[in-house]
């Protein structure tokens, strides 16, 4: 895709808080083959480059953006707090080639999946899981956040996996495809897009490319990747795409075959027999027999019309998926995320107060929605998420923050 042989490589480790066994996985294929490799570390304040070092390095540098998987939701709130989020876009409108795996796939879409809440995602894991009982580690939600913002979905990241909490992520995907769908009204659908454990997809020009290396995490059939939607019966429709076909094809045109597939599926068959063939039957020879001469002429046009294909039906545009920063749909209390150095998180922001994606000199809201929340529950379960006081993340069991 850079047409290089040797493409220079840039490696962001935000969503692992630039952890060294991570850089030296994620980076092993680039090395074998001797390409340059600048790692970019700006998880913590004293590691972070200027503005001016972090372009040359992303915009001037780089010919591949490798992103690693982790914390998604801390990876997004640090980017855009020191406008790194903005330097990856100059990047991408040059031509730079973005990939990676999990977080690092996921946060090129509208909004993704994700399970940053885990304690195991947070820095200190390690001490936090020592503080937490074994009921107490299943004690987390899956939640939506905002990405990039370069193609136009919903992502399902590890889409045919459980978390560490028991739920099985596609159940939660469908919920938060049906709740923003709901909300926005059936017009016009909003798309999820899976990807399984073992699927990768390839994205250029436009058009999509599905990637298999082995078989689904049950074992069953080929690892793929998958369009979710919102039908008008109101139930989530999850359609694989069949993999390693060589082929591409735009966004739209997975959409409408998968649409058609199921609305083939959900047509009722009704036998109704035209008059031409009732009369076939119950004519008869001299021998008693059935017409048989008769019956085939009469059925024969209209089986060959009923296996001829639909025509296909104009091309729908779906809308992007909402772009609020955090949404949960099971309960939620996010009090706050706060940036102590030992926790490598951002500069503390208070909720309400998390800044937009994209910044414009005349930022515009993108939803009308304005943002209350409700105060903290009594009945609080602390996750201590580092050497901070009070804990970084409050987990509650009756509110739910949405931004």
């Amino acid at each position: 895709m850079t047409k290089k042989d040797k493409p220079n490589v840039v490696y962001i480790g935000t969503p692992f808080f630039d952890r060294e066994d991570k850089y030296e996985s994620g980076t092993k294929s680039f090395r074998d083959i001797g390409c340059r490799i600048k790692r970019l570390m700006v998880a913590k304040e004293c590691t972070t480059p200027s503005l001016e070092e972090m372009r040359r390095i992303i915009v001037e540098f780089s010919d591949v953006i490798v992103v690693s998987g982790g914390n998604s939701l801390f990876a997004m709130l640090r980017w855009q707090s020191i406008g790194l989020d903005l330097l990856i876009k100059e990047a991408a409108i040059k031509g730079t080639v973005l990939c990676g795996g999990s977080a690092g796939c996921g946060c090129w879409f509208d909004t993704m999946q994700t399970d940053s809440l885990k304690p195991e995602a947070c820095k200190l894991s390690e001490r936090v899981l020592t503080e937490l009982s074994a009921e107490e580690r299943l004690n987390w939600s899956f939640v939506r956040i905002s990405c990039m913002g370069y193609i136009n979905a919903f992502a399902v990241p590890h889409i045919d996996t459980k978390g560490t909490n028991e739920v099985a992520r596609v159940d939660i995907a469908k919920k938060m495809l049906l709740d923003a769908q709901l909300e926005n009204g059936m017009e016009i659908p909003i798309i999820g897009f899976g990807v399984d454990e073992l699927a990768g997809i390839v994205y250029e020009e436009g058009k999509l490319t599905i990637i298999s290396a082995g078989k689904r995490r049950n074992g069953i059939g080929e690892a793929t990747c998958h369009i979710l939607y919102v039908d008008q019966r109101r139930e989530v429709q999850v359609i694989p795409i069949t993999p390693n076909t060589g082929e591409a094809a735009t966004l739209e045109e997975l959409i409408e075959r998968s649409m058609r597939s199921v609305e083939a599926l959900q047509s009722p068959l009704d036998l109704v027999v035209p008059d031409q063939v009732s009369a076939a039957v119950h004519r008869r020879g001299v021998s008693g027999a059935i017409d048989a001469g008769g019956l085939i002429d009469a059925a024969v046009p209209l089986v060959a019309q009923v296996l001829l294909p639909p025509p296909p039906p104009p091309t729908s545009h779906h809308q992007r998926t909402p772009s609020n920063l955090l949404y949960s749909p099971a309960p939620l209390n996010l009090e706050r995320i706060t940036s102590h150095e030992n926790f490598g998180a951002t500069d503390a922001f208070l909720i309400g107060q998390l800044p937009p994606l994209f910044r414009s000199a005349n930022p515009q809201p993108q939803h009308g929605r304005p943002f209350s929340a409700p105060p903290p529950t009594p009945d609080l379960i602390s996750l201590s998420l580092g050497q901070c006081d009070p804990p970084a993340i409050k987990v509650g069991t009756n509110q739910t923050y949405r931004l």
